[in-house]
């Protein structure tokens, strides 16, 4: 187990960027933010009871096991996801300033305590980050679908959108009034204009409804989004592989390898830490994805 200061070190490494919302600044919506999202018995009813379809190919099976959210409840989710990361946030400042001010002033309980109460709302925000993402991976594969047979390898294109689609997830501004989906498909999209020849004037007449996408509020985020791009096409070779997998197993190679926002190769326990799973469940997602990943190699050797 780490000691404090080792894990104030490893929170203050993390992102912890939210998008922010003025029901935050009232203490008397915490309940209701927090809170289930709305007919939470239904969905879980509803993705108990969905199968992947017979002709669905086996590595793409996963994405059926998720139903996707209504917009109340994906409303709900993103507000509530970066409500903790802003809480989150904002306690881990408090107790930084509190030790720079009076380094002695607090017991090893105390900071036991303030430290795991930051892993526990951040642990939240991913198992709310990946209900997102899980409810909306079937939106890359049909937008892949449209763009292959341009030269371009299907599932390397399903690599691409996935990683749009996480990194649309932390950014998409629910307070705008779009779906998800919408943003998503954007972000996707404006991806695959950077590398598909006579796409990108595609990409910018699509539309919704009868409004061009964002026309109304323009995303100055958009220039980050490129630099991040930049990095992943970087990672492409691994990105392609790590598509294949879902978004946990996708997160704990990653933290195990030190890659993306990860700034070194993180432990099984400290994963566990992340996750609120135990070390030994760590350790058998991370064989059970190694196991995929060696899996897929081979099929694509004997396919060339």
């Amino acid at each position: 187990m780490d000691n404090p200061s080792q894990r104030m070190q490893r929170l203050l490494a993390l992102p912890l960027d939210y998008i922010p919302h003025p029901s935050f600044e009232d203490p008397v919506r915490e309940a209701e933010i927090l809170a289930p999202m709305p007919h939470a018995d239904e969905y879980e009813a509803r993705r108990r009871a969905m199968k992947a379809p017979r002709n669905a190919a086996p590595e793409l099976a996963s994405l059926y096991e998720t139903p996707l959210l209504s917009r109340e409840q994906e409303a709900h989710l993103f507000r509530q996801m970066n409500y903790l990361k802003c809480k989150a946030g904002r306690l881990l400042a408090e107790l930084c300033r509190e030790e720079e001010e009076a380094p002695e002033g607090k017991s090893t309980r105390e900071r036991l305590d303030r430290l795991g109460e930051i892993e526990t709302m951040l642990t939240r925000v991913n198992q709310v980050k990946e209900t997102l993402i899980n409810a909306n991976m079937r939106l890359v594969v049909n937008i892949a679908r449209r763009y292959n047979g341009q030269n371009h390898n299907f599932f390397d294109l399903l690599s691409d959108g996935n990683m749009s689609l996480i990194r649309a997830a932390e950014k998409f501004d629910y307070s705008r009034n779009f779906k998800f989906s919408t943003y998503a498909s954007w972000a996707i999209m404006t991806n695959f204009a950077r590398c598909i020849p006579g796409e990108k004037h595609r990409q910018e007449r699509f539309v919704t409804g009868r409004e061009e996408v964002f026309e109304a509020a323009p995303d100055h985020r958009t220039v980050e989004h490129d630099v991040l791009a930049s990095q992943e096409r970087a990672m492409h070779s691994v990105n392609r592989l790590l598509g294949y997998l879902e978004p946990r197993e996708r997160e704990i190679i990653r933290m195990r390898a030190g890659l993306d926002d990860h700034p070194r190769a993180m432990t099984l326990e400290e994963i566990g830490q992340q996750f609120g799973i135990t070390k030994e469940r760590v350790r058998q997602l991370n064989v059970r994805a190694m196991k995929k990943l060696r899996t897929i190699v081979e099929q694509h050797k004997e396919e060339n």
